[in-house]
């Protein structure tokens, strides 16, 4: 699994459109970027994290009900559900970052998160409990875009670890292949956090304590969870294969690390 994660701050947004209104759309983009990346600082994250698909469809029901499956309310048909790991990583990773601004003793902010993902994975019935079931294997190459507008807030003491927490909606579009059973499709998906206005605050979640800060520098501990897909998922497989149909995904993505099970990011005072 390879994974892309950088940050844009609200400020860059706002110019972007402003420019584009006085010049071409590429030269502004162009520019735009440019003017991000020198005013914004390098970092370097060491974590570890699962990418987690949970697939679902529904077929004609029988006498045979097993754990994965429950019965609709139709009483005609049943739903299945497996899971599949997209992909996992232990390594390090470079990000931007917008400067931190120092408030008072709290501290409230927010930002947008965008990230690039690759998601690849393989599901053979040996690798769950699919006796009896249609589903043999189920496989998926994904290309996906992730953006968590967010809220962050905590306390940033003088001379003490800042403590922040990051809450907010997640939105992905993912596209590429998905064969089930050997018949592959190519699949375009959108899928968000978002049910209601209490959802607004629970697809993308973060921690992080900011344990020594040197300059414009930054050493933190930080876990974070960002989850995409609404109840039983959002389509995704326009196919019917053996019998089974309405295929539903959803995605969530968990970052931990070796540190007390937390992951380490260090932002440097540069450039």
């Amino acid at each position: 699994m390879n994974c892309i994660d950088f940050k844009v701050h609200r400020s860059s947004i706002v110019v972007f459109f402003v420019c584009s209104l006085w010049a071409s759309p590429g030269l502004a983009l162009i520019d735009e970027t440019w003017d991000y990346v020198k005013r914004s600082q390098l970092g370097v994250d060491f974590s570890n994290s699962i990418d987690r698909v949970d697939l679902s469809y529904e077929m004609a029901a029988d006498n045979f009900v097993p754990s994965s499956c429950s019965l609709m309310t139709d009483g005609q048909t049943k739903r299945c559900a497996v899971t599949m790991l997209g992909g996992t990583s232990n390594g390090w990773g470079v990000f931007l970052q917008a400067p931190f601004k120092r408030q008072d003793f709290f501290y409230f902010d927010w930002d947008i998160s965008l990230g690039v993902r690759s998601l690849n994975a393989s599901l053979q019935s040996q690798d769950q409990d699919l006796d009896g079931l249609p589903l043999s294997d189920a496989r998926f190459s994904l290309l996906a875009a992730v953006i968590k507008p967010y809220i962050q807030f905590g306390v940033t003491p003088e001379g003490a670890p800042d403590f922040l927490i990051s809450v907010g909606p997640a939105l992905q579009v993912a596209m590429g292949t998905m064969a089930i059973n050997g018949l592959s499709e190519f699949v375009a998906v959108g899928t968000s956090s978002v049910t209601g206005p209490l959802s607004l605050l629970q697809g993308f979640f973060e921690i992080e304590a900011v344990v020594y800060r040197f300059g414009e520098g930054s050493f933190s501990l930080i876990a974070s969870r960002d989850s995409t897909g609404r109840g039983q998922g959002t389509a995704i497989y326009p196919a019917e294969v053996d019998g089974m149909n309405d295929f539903k995904a959803k995605f969530t993505r968990d970052v931990s690390g070796l540190a007390f099970g937390l992951g380490l990011k260090l932002v440097t005072p540069w450039p």
